[in-house]
């Protein structure tokens, strides 16, 4: 029986070997350009052999006369470092305090390695490179090459539209680039040219018009689509965005329309056609702009601007409807006659049957072998002239695997990169094993020879190359400075800890003025003495303020006389809540009416009796520096939090949340954050709008109000009015879509409701809650210790008198003033 079992492994391990053999020469199988030649005479293009014929036989020589205009085309790449500390901060502020780093945003230098390809396979090529970035530059980058030019977003995305973190909506503004042509070539930073490219592979030679890849046909159903949406797969939700970029063509220009994918390549476009672009889908562009990040609800920009393209040149549908048919014939009237004749936004739309031919899409994964035998395969087919990698991995051994193919397919420097760099790869190349010699025959061994799959296998993968390329990512890392926290971050923190009371910048002049507001429900001793020193503490620690204070109560509060410039008026709650919820005050219900008090400005502070100032407050803790309200969320809900909820509380924080989700949509919303114990700022004008979100479609009314206002108000201004068409269009994918448009106080100055959120490095250092339900003495003397500008204290109902005497000397001892 044993000597069986022997037996049976041998024979799958040998089935083993023998597939791994089969496998391994499919591998080194390729297409050789003969047999493209074939494929292209069956598929009937003979009238486009020329073209043919130049992109098969170009070897980097001078191109030919009549091509000569294309050398000083431009090229534009799109780029991002997430790991950035800048551009981290910026998007957590939109991203629920997220700074990690996703795949979408990881560089591993994949932007070097696409300049060195499109150096060494398009010679021919002298103009103009543009890398579109978000205010950032590769480490790499040698800044006395003068052909390569940084833009930054902000200098062609309009505000409010910028920052964005969606590449669909950075697309739609290429043309603005100083200094970009009438035609340029765009490329993401995972492009990798292959082979020598002829420009006939981007134009025609009998017109010199575009042409546009297409691979094969794609019908997703509305249901397909919200099943993708609702599985929410990052790598397959792209689906749902073919469907919603098929309704639109659809409705455009044809009834009849099949979505075929865009080829993963160069796109060659028309920077006279963005603006027009941009007036015909107005409405549809809404909500790719109106969100900053990538969205399954939205249309494929790139996409919608190739079908424009096709159908200013084409026929419509007979079934099209007549609206959107006089639309395109105005079009047509209005753009394209002005500038020339219609032919010169002509292009060819090349089939899936070449694309395939020259094109790969191409990914990287958590797979070694599936790596493995995706960088055999683009080594081998030199047919195959553009490629792309698309990032799936999490693993530092695949971003190893990565590296390493990157630096033994394109290993020849150039002028663009900085030489410390350049160095210290070529000390890592030099002692990865076999790639020298593997380099030297990669040339000269036919594609066929068997000996090719042995030099790859020696090359990739191997666990001593490995170990060096760990070394290698260490050291090039350790080349730059990096930081955890934004120099923003850094810039703020000086500012807050270093003023001490004197006279505001003049653009602060604004917040002298503004409105406080205090809700004291219970009225007894101990809140009416915190709300006392809570008082006290804007006098000495906000010289500042002269603007009203406004505190809402059941009877009128005798207080401590304070600043005189200081304007305190008490608020009869039954002045701003309808008259029906009378008897059932609550501290929430008050809460969705504080835009009610009379002359309450349109930014107002939001405070409760147990907050304290602890050192001088500039309004930059209230505000950004575009005066957005700015909120102090904690990072995330935890356990500790929890504990520090009672039971309703944070049943209704549950509650807000689902609502919010449901309107909003559950995959827009990033994450529940749960506000610190701090002041809150908010717009006056927001809260009649949530009133009417909220109360007229969950609750008809507010008799059975168990929800936090807070979080109604905040998320509305974080997810729905915080972009550039508010309040004409609010953001979001849930149920606010079906509600109808917005009112908003017409008197309001207010042109723009932005927002901003305290990076959790600020909070840590601005912020303290203390407890004083368990150790009163250890608990003061952390917060006396304490450097921080601001705190709120947790006050037990009862404590003992010893207790108690130690709360009063505190409080004397540091607001003895």
């Amino acid at each position: 029986m044993f000597n069986f079992i022997i037996i049976f492994i041998k024979l799958i391990i040998a089935y083993y070997l023998f597939s791994s053999v089969i496998r391994a020469y499919k591998l080194q199988n390729k297409i050789n350009y003969l047999e493209i030649k074939n494929r292209i005479k069956k598929l009937k293009l003979s009238d486009k052999s020329k073209d043919y014929n130049y992109i098969l036989n170009y070897n980097g020589e001078e191109v030919e006369p009549e091509w000569q205009w294309v050398r000083n085309i431009s090229f534009v790449y799109t780029w991002v470092d997430g790991s950035d500390a800048e551009f981290a901060y910026i998007k957590s502020k939109y991203n629920g305090g997220n700074r990690n780093i996703g795949s979408r945003d990881r560089s591993a230098d994949e932007l070097r390695y696409s300049l060195r390809s499109l150096k060494k396979y398009l010679p021919w090529h002298n103009g103009t490179i543009f890398i579109v970035t978000d205010n950032q530059t590769p480490e790499w980058l040698n800044f006395n090459y003068s052909n390569i030019k940084i833009i930054n977003h902000h200098l062609i995305i309009p505000k409010y539209i910028n920052p964005t973190f969606d590449s669909s909506t950075i697309e739609c503004f290429l043309d603005r680039i100083p200094g970009i042509g009438d035609i340029f070539i765009y490329m993401n930073d995972d492009f990798f040219f292959n082979n020598f490219i002829h420009p006939a592979f981007f134009f025609t030679s009998h017109t010199f018009h575009p042409k546009i890849f297409r691979s094969r046909e794609e019908i997703i159903t509305k249901q397909n689509a919200e099943t993708l949406i609702e599985e929410n797969n990052i790598h397959y939700i792209y689906g749902a965005s073919i469907y919603f970029t098929s309704q639109i063509i659809k409705k455009y220009f044809d009834i009849n329309f099949i979505y075929t994918h865009l080829a993963h390549s160069p796109y060659v476009c028309y920077s006279s056609l963005f603006e027009p672009f941009r007036q015909f889908f107005q409405e549809e562009l809404k909500v790719v702009f109106a969100h900053r990040f990538r969205s399954p609800y939205k249309p494929i920009t790139l996409y919608l601007y190739q079908m424009l393209l096709f159908y200013s040149n084409s026929k419509l549908s007979y079934d099209s409807n007549n609206y959107y048919h006089y639309k395109l014939i105005e079009f047509r009237n209005n753009y394209l006659h002005q500038n020339s004749s219609l032919s010169k936004y002509m292009f060819e739309l090349v089939p899936d049957e070449i694309t395939k031919m020259f094109i790969k899409f191409s990914t990287v994964n958590d797979d070694s072998y599936l790596n493995f035998k995706q960088f055999i395969y683009l080594f081998n087919n030199k047919n195959i002239l553009i490629y792309n990698i698309n990032d799936r991995y999490n693993s530092n051994k695949s971003l190893c695997e990565l590296t390493e193919y990157l630096i033994t397919r394109y290993p020849y420097n150039n002028q663009f990169e900085k030489n410390k760099y350049v160095f210290l790869e070529k000390k890592y190349l030099s002692k990865l094993e076999y790639v020298n010699e593997t380099m030297k025959e990669i040339d000269k061994i036919n594609s066929n020879n068997k000996y090719k799959y042995r030099y790859f296998k020696k090359t990739f993968f191997n666990k001593n190359n490995l170990n060096y390329l760990k070394e290698y990512l260490e050291e090039k890392k350790n080349l730059c400075e990096h930081h955890n926290i934004s120099k923003q971050e850094e810039r703020e923190i000086d500012l807050l800890f270093n003023y001490h009371g004197r006279e505001l910048e003049p653009e602060w002049n604004w917040v002298k003025n503004i409105s406080i507001v205090y809700i004291i429900i219970e009225e007894d001793n101990l809140q009416i003495n915190q709300l006392k020193y809570s008082l006290f503490s804007i006098e000495h620690y906000l010289p500042w303020f002269i603007g009203t204070i406004f505190i809402i109560t059941q009877r009128k509060i005798k207080l401590l006389n304070i600043n005189n410039q200081i304007n305190i008026k008490n608020i009869d709650k039954k002045d701003i809540v309808p008259k029906k919820v009378y008897g059932k005050f609550t501290k929430e219900i008050i809460e969705m009416y504080l835009d009610k008090i009379p002359y309450i400005t349109e930014r107002f502070i939001y405070l409760n009796s147990n907050h304290f100032f602890k050192n001088y407050i500039h309004p930059k803790f209230f505000f950004s520096d575009d005066f957005f309200p700015k909120y102090n969320f904690i990072s995330q809900l935890n356990e500790k939090t929890k504990i520090n909820q009672n039971k309703a509380e944070l049943s209704s924080f549950y509650k807000s949340y689902e609502l919010i989700k449901k309107f909003f949509g559950k995959h827009y919303i990033n994450n529940c954050r749960i506000f610190a114990d701090s002041p809150i700022s908010f717009y006056r004008d927001l809260f009649s709008p949530v009133r009417k979100l909220y109360l007229s479609n969950y609750l008809n009314g507010i008799q059975n109000f168990d929800l936090l206002p807070t979080y109604l108000l905040s998320t509305y201004n974080i997810y729905g009015t915080s972009q550039i068409y508010y309040p004409e269009y609010v953001a979001g994918f849930g149920d606010i879509r079906n509600i109808s448009s917005t009112v908003i106080n017409k008197n309001k100055t207010i042109s723009y409701y932005g927002f901003d959120i305290t990076s959790e490095f600020i909070l840590d250092k601005t912020i303290l809650n203390i407890d004083l339900m368990n150790d009163v003495e250890k608990s003061l003397s952390k917060l006396e210790a304490s450097k921080v500008l601001f705190f709120s204290v947790n006050f037990k109902n009862k404590f003992e008198e010893n207790e108690l005497k130690l709360i009063k000397e505190f409080f004397k001892k540091i607001y003895n003033y």
